[in-house]
């Protein structure tokens, strides 16, 4: 289960990182025009030379940097989503904007469980967004 609490202001779900000493957690915003917001803010931290990014608020993760940190090519994220079509309509695509925010974003649950079963290797650098 996700770190997440209601906005006092009663806008839902706000996400928020698990405390980790061995990661140093900041906070970002970056414009984005596929966004109805116009923005993305993001929790973000650097792992293997990638970015590890949630969402604030609505807990989407950003996939292809877990997926590049744990050393796989882009290429790879098309062969999984393509091969569960149930996946694809559930993902967000950023394309354009600010480079470190493009990618394939995915619901928390979503990312949690794919977590689970392929970023073994980097578990324990995942802590702040899965706990």
């Amino acid at each position: 289960m996700p770190a997440s609490c209601t906005d006092p202001a009663g806008a839902g779900p706000r996400f928020r990182p698990y405390a980790s000493p061995d990661h140093h957690v900041t906070k970002a915003r970056y414009i984005t025009s596929n966004d109805p917001r116009g923005y993305i803010s993001v929790y973000e931290y650097p792992l293997n030379g990638q970015w590890i990014m949630l969402d604030m608020d609505d807990g989407y993760v950003l996939w292809t940097g877990i997926w590049k940190a744990l050393g796989n090519s882009k290429a790879d994220i098309v062969k999984i989503i393509d091969s569960q079509p149930d996946l694809a309509s559930q993902l967000r695509r950023v394309r354009g904007g600010y480079l470190k925010a493009q990618g394939t974003w995915m619901p928390y649950e979503i990312a949690l469980r794919l977590a689970r079963r392929v970023a073994w290797p980097i578990r324990h650098d995942l802590v702040p967004f899965f706990g």
